[in-house]
């Protein structure tokens, strides 16, 4: 075994211990008793009494003592509204991805080694004042030596392999947990595990955030209204992030945008017209648009920060959002029922009437409220809560939709409680629907099946001509997959192995009661007899007890 792989081993050990420590700690003994991962990590010393908070705060402390893989995992489950209660979606939100300083000359050597130059001989100047400072990477101000002021997002020295490591031990856990917990298979743990993994490796590396900022630039490079930051590339790495310096207000902070000139309802009005181009004409759009994230400049422009969550939308996604927008405005449940079908990827269902039943009764709750007075976010979550219910899944990426949606939704309403929402959605979801059923789209999608056709009849002769010629030579191969016979199997192969070493010990015992018979080797057939015999009781233990062998 490679030195490194030792390493690894004893690291994974030394941080399950920790993880199951601290999920002991919080109350939650039982669950690792259960799921068979503390048997032999557990210490036996008594953690502090924690009675005064219930489950779900226990859940959120827990998360937050784990670090910084379980705290953005935790964000993320915080969205998914098809596998986690409410009660915990409303804990995990409070989540805070904050973390103690990172030492500046930390930073700063970080800096050098990533871009090989002293610092000097980049900045012209560097405040050592941080002005955030997360788990993950720690931000600065500075200026270029060409006058340009900059922000450095700086990543943790040694975060990534704290991550990875991580990340392997919540699959083994995630593993576990789905063999141990049958009923959590519609959930697949592991998917959702292995799903995260992606994202948050992804994150990691600073160049597909700055490739993300490049992107979203070019989208509205000539939109008045939106402000994105300029990347510079030369002093970008993985590592490492440097990009315009943003100077504005918050959009939550209402005292000093008055004070600023800068008009709370246009800006309301921009901030989800903004979100809706993104979704609806470019399907490419920032996934966290929360107060943080969004800031004021004067002129009622908006600038948008923090690229590193994004989301993108595929054409039957987009489908879905012109046809469930137009159904929610009109009330008919029938087309939300339909788009929500369309979303899940089920063209044919056989409990139609029974779903459009449900979001219709939905609905009902709505029946005397303006669109106005409603809430899109809260009935989007609603009806997906419903087809989950029904056993429909929902593309994992499609959460990061509604996560925008409801997000911008709060902020809009906090600059101008009067705002309508799906009013001002409405536009683009026709619009989008035009292009959709456009009639020189339709032709072009008509000719592009049309040529598809022609091809596979223009094939077909030599096609079939290869399977004749293969049929002839003998060299043609079926190949049939039965699913379901994998249990059968593995219970063959054990009871095999278990045939086998039966015979081997059989074999042991009469060749040592032979070999007794002589007397100057009858001390071998004795040690032999013995070996068989534990040999023999070692089985007997193995077919009674309920391990696999």
């Amino acid at each position: 075994m490679k030195l490194t792989n030792i390493g690894m081993a004893v690291g994974e050990i030394g941080r399950a211990r920790e993880i199951i420590g601290i999920i002991v700690k919080y109350g939650f003994s039982e669950w690792v008793s259960k799921n068979g991962l503390g048997k032999y990590l557990v210490s036996r010393k008594r953690y502090a009494r924690i009675g005064r908070y219930n489950k779900w705060e226990r859940t959120r402390l827990a998360v937050e003592e784990l670090g910084p893989t379980f705290v953005k995992f935790g964000q993320i489950l915080a969205d998914r509204i098809d596998i986690v209660p409410s009660e915990l979606r409303e804990e995990l939100a409070k989540l805070q991805d904050e973390a103690d300083p990172m030492p500046d000359d930390i930073a700063i050597q970080t800096i050098e080694d990533e871009l090989k130059r002293p610092i000097s001989e980049i900045f012209r100047e560097f405040d050592r004042t941080r002005l955030a400072s997360a788990s993950v990477a720690q931000t600065y101000r500075a200026v270029l030596l060409n006058g340009d002021e900059v922000c450095i997002k700086i990543q943790r020295p040694g975060i990534d392999k704290k991550i990875n490591l991580d990340l392997h031990l919540m699959n083994y856990f995630a593993a576990r947990i789905q063999k141990n917990n049958p009923e959590m298979e519609a959930i697949n743990v592991v998917g959702v595990v292995k799903e995260f993994g992606h994202t948050i490796i992804k994150e990691l590396d600073f160049r597909h955030e700055a490739g993300n900022i490049i992107r979203f630039r070019h989208n509205f490079e000539n939109n008045p209204d939106v402000y994105v930051p300029k990347v510079y590339s030369e002093y970008t790495s993985e590592k490492i992030i440097v990009e315009e310096f943003i100077r504005g207000i918050k959009v939550s902070d209402m005292e000093t945008l008055l004070k600023s000139g800068n008009d709370p309802v246009i800006l309301a009005q921009k901030s989800v017209q903004l979100v809706f181009e993104q979704i609806f004409n470019h399907g490419f759009f920032h996934a966290d648009p929360h107060p943080g994230n969004l800031f004021v400049m004067n002129g009622n422009i908006l600038a948008f920060l923090d690229f590193g969550m994004m989301g993108t939308l595929r054409p039957e996604h987009l489908q879905f959002l012109g046809k469930y927008v137009l159904g929610y405005i009109r009330r008919e449940p029938k087309q939300m029922t339909e788009a929500l079908l369309l979303l899940s990827g089920k063209r044919n269902f056989s409990r139609f009437k029974e779903l459009e039943f449900e979001i219709s009764d939905m609905l009902a709750h709505y029946r005397y409220l303006s669109l106005n007075e409603m809430n899109f976010g809260k009935v989007m979550n609603e009806s997906v809560n419903i087809i989950v219910r029904h056993g429909l899944r929902i593309p994992p990426t499609f959460y990061l939709l509604i996560k925008a949606l409801i997000t911008i939704e709060r902020v809009a309403v906090t600059l101008y409680p009067e705002i309508n929402f799906a009013s001002e959605m409405q536009p683009y979801a026709v619009e989008l629907l035009k292009r959709q059923y456009n009639p020189k789209k339709i032709a072009e999608e008509l000719f592009d099946s049309i040529a598809e056709y022609y091809k596979l009849l223009k094939d077909f002769p030599s096609d079939f001509n290869e399977i004749i010629y293969k049929l002839k030579e003998g060299r043609f191969k079926t190949m049939i997959e039965l699913k379901g016979f994998d249990p059968l199997g593995d219970h063959i192969d054990r009871a095999s192995n278990r045939v086998s070493i039966a015979i081997v010990v059989a074999s042991l015992i009469i060749g040592a009661s032979i070999i007794s018979q002589w007397e100057h080797t009858k001390m071998v057939g004795m040690i032999v007899f013995v070996l068989a015999g534990i040999f023999g009781f070692w089985l007997v233990i193995k077919l009674f007890s309920r391990n696999k062998f």
